[in-house]
């Protein structure tokens, strides 16, 4: 019997897809079953517990039907305990483990020994770590483990090039609306910009998670609600359509990893001008393929998009590198990466 391989994370259905962004767990599994990977998905529930208790009873229940097993790990507590409990149980049954490290607040949690001591006692229990950026490799290594970098997988076939000859002042801005992606710093940015440039727009995106009243309350004190356009959840359709329309994409997070949203927007054509945080620096070369300014620092911000604005050739140079850098996400490289470590791991497809 051939045996499959077990993806622990959360993965879109019918009943979910309005309730969850597509995760990079989702796009793996997509992406091995299109090349003849026997796939077992865990879990399609929203709530936490109930995902938590079905990937444990999955692990057990389908024991037969795998012997490895790719296991996210993101920076929360929760996450955290969900990862320690499905490694332990796999450990337990004899499976291979493959644990893919997501979280960009892990570097900084990791500062403190007791929970570094917490996040090493699952990260050693793996036979294969995995990472999407270097950025957490780099911590790592500060604890003698190595881990492999491969970079979360996009269909690139989905995303269409928009070419621009010059740069207007219009951005676009897309996360959830929580406080690690600093939806209140676009807002002042806005503001700055667009007393430099008075018909400058913006487009906001994105769920809310706690703060789009707060967003909005803001950007009606500061008086461009009416320059802001907030259209909730964006398809791939949707993106393609507003890189037509808008010539800047400005990332605000104060914690990241590799945001797989940048790597969209180097395919859509559109110059990136990002704060520094986390793993940005990792992932955006500054004055190669994106900008980067301080964290929090919209005047920064505004600074170096008015540079484009005015100087077209700096947009254009950013935008064509930008093109190159996203070729490393494309399926087929990244394939090739994930099949020489199921090789490593004695798993055929």
């Amino acid at each position: 019997m051939k045996k499959s391989i077990l993806i622990i994370g959360i993965f879109l259905t019918e009943q979910n897809k309005n309730k969850i962004y597509r995760t990079a767990a989702d796009q793996l599994a997509e992406l091995l079953e299109k090349n003849q990977y026997s796939i077992i998905k865990v879990s399609a529930h929203v709530g936490k517990i109930l995902r938590f208790l079905d990937t444990l009873f999955s692990i057990i229940k389908k024991r037969k039907e795998y012997t490895i097993a790719i296991v996210p790990l993101y920076g929360g507590t929760f996450s955290l305990f969900w990862a320690e409990s499905a490694t332990v149980l796999l450990r337990l049954l004899g499976k291979k483990i493959i644990l893919i490290i997501h979280g960009g607040s892990i570097p900084s949690r990791m500062e403190n020994i007791v929970k570094a001591k917490n996040y090493l006692r699952t990260i050693k229990r793996a036979d294969t770590v995995v990472c999407p950026s270097d950025y957490i490799i780099h911590t790592l290594r500060k604890f003698d483990i190595e881990a492999v970098l491969i970079e979360n997988v996009l269909n690139l076939s989905e995303y269409h090039f928009h070419p621009k000859d010059k740069f207007r002042p219009h951005i676009f801005w897309m996360r959830t609306f929580e406080d690690a992606y600093n939806p209140l710093m676009a807002v002042r940015f806005f503001a700055q910009l667009k007393k430099k440039f008075p018909l400058a727009k913006m487009i906001m995106a994105g769920r809310d998670m706690g703060l789009m009243n707060e967003t909005k309350k803001l950007a009606t004190v500061l008086g461009i609600i009416d320059n802001i356009t907030f259209p909730g959840y964006l398809s791939n359709k949707q993106k393609n359509e507003i890189a037509e329309e808008y010539d800047f994409y400005i990332c605000t997070n104060k914690i990241d990893n590799a945001p797989v949203s940048m790597i969209e927007m180097m395919c859509l054509g559109l110059p990136i001008v990002s704060v520094s945080s986390g793993g940005i620096p990792y992932l955006i070369t500054n004055d190669y393929d994106g900008l980067l300014v301080e964290a929090d620092n919209e005047n920064e911000m505004v600074e170096r998009i008015s540079l484009i604005i005015k100087d077209s050739t700096i947009g254009l140079k950013l935008v064509k590198n930008g093109l190159n850098t996203c070729k490393r996400y494309g399926e087929k490289p990244v394939l090739e990466k994930w099949n020489n470590i199921f090789e490593h791991n004695k798993i055929d497809n």
